[in-house]
């Protein structure tokens, strides 16, 4: 009998911070309004809860360190990546930046998405990643927000999507709790790659062969 490898992924994923050591540096350290061409640095650390590879029921935790540098429209941040933003004042903001996919690999990982589940799968390749993001925001507590990430790897054209909203529930000086719904979509070379099952895959996995198209893949809250 052959598996299965779940092709749409329905999943929320959760993000909890573990340590937080948040410390602002800042070049100008005078009481007055914060200059918006100041160097501001903050960094610590969470705990991320999430799949073990796009599709899988299964989840692991993981400590990741958080850093944050930006210098006017410049930033480098472990999330978010090496990049730029344009901020209004009427809440619309647009970036661009770059960052890197770990891909997946066939085998249990703690640095990488995967598992030994898909033995015989192989690798999908990590890549340099560029990441257009919109955002609006409307309100205080609410904003929306749409994403294109394309790999820039050679030969994988690779394409991912995202739109969404957040919901701010709690907003303090020291504490920010938020809620976001998303929709996640990929091109037809990004959904084969993740989600799809060659015949030669299926001949070493055992998975069912399944050609993927491209459209929605999963949802997230």
């Amino acid at each position: 009998m052959q598996r299965h490898l779940r092709s749409r992924s329905a999943r929320a994923a959760g993000v909890a911070c573990l340590f937080a050591m948040a410390s602002t540096a800042r070049a100008d350290e005078s009481p007055t309004a914060p200059d918006a061409g100041a160097l501001q640095a903050s960094f610590g650390v969470a705990a991320i809860t999430a799949p073990r590879y796009a599709g899988s029921d299964k989840t692991f935790v993981q400590a990741v360190p958080l850093l944050s540098v930006q210098k006017g429209p410049w930033f480098i941040d472990s999330l978010r990546g090496v990049g730029a933003q344009y901020q209004s004042e009427s809440g619309f903001s647009a970036s661009e930046a770059f960052h890197y996919d770990f891909g997946r690999v066939d085998r249990d990982s703690s640095l990488r998405p995967g598992s030994r589940t898909l033995k015989g799968m192989g690798d999908v390749t990590g890549s340099v990643v560029s990441r257009t993001t919109v955002a609006q925001r409307f309100n205080s507590i609410l904003s929306a927000s749409v994403e294109a990430e394309y790999s820039l790897k050679d030969g994988t054209h690779r394409g991912r999507y995202r739109a969404g909203v957040e919901l701010g529930l709690v907003k303090k000086e020291t504490d920010i709790v938020t809620v976001n719904a998303d929709l996640h979509a990929g091109n037809a070379a990004f959904n084969r790659a993740y989600f799809g099952v060659s015949p030669a895959q299926s001949a070493r996995s055992g998975f069912a062969a399944y050609k993927a198209a491209s459209g929605l893949y999963a949802y997230s809250a």
